[in-house]
């Protein structure tokens, strides 16, 4: 695994792609991209929460505790870092884990609130 990960590397110029060939072409068909390469911008991780089937209505915003909920499982600090590292390896590698937290927030408020 380690050894696939160097050639991706190599191929990618430093980038990890997305690792899967159905992710490479969901994110073709829904991220926008410059280079070759998604943009690492808040849209793009907006885009990945809102649409792709894995993530599409999982994240409403609990009021009460003023914090994001997975699936009515409160969104911690680790599940925050967990969640970039999946968007990272498998869409946008090179997003920001402040990027994604701001992202779930609003996607969390889109989908609904809860008190």
């Amino acid at each position: 695994m380690l050894a696939e990960k160097q050639v991706e590397l190599e191929e990618t110029g430093g980038a990890l792609a997305p690792t899967s060939d159905q992710d490479l072409a969901w994110a073709k068909e829904n991220l926008r991209w410059s280079n070759e390469q998604p943009l690492s911008d808040l849209a793009n991780v907006l885009r990945v929460l809102e649409r792709h089937p894995e993530f599409k209505g999982r994240y409403i915003y609990n009021e009460t505790l003023n914090k994001v909920l997975d699936k009515g499982a409160l969104m911690l600090e680790w599940r925050i870092s967990e969640c970039c590292a999946v968007i990272q390896e498998r869409f946008i590698p090179e997003i920001a884990e402040n990027t994604v937290n701001n992202a779930l927030v609003i996607c969390a408020n889109r989908n609904g609130t809860r008190k």
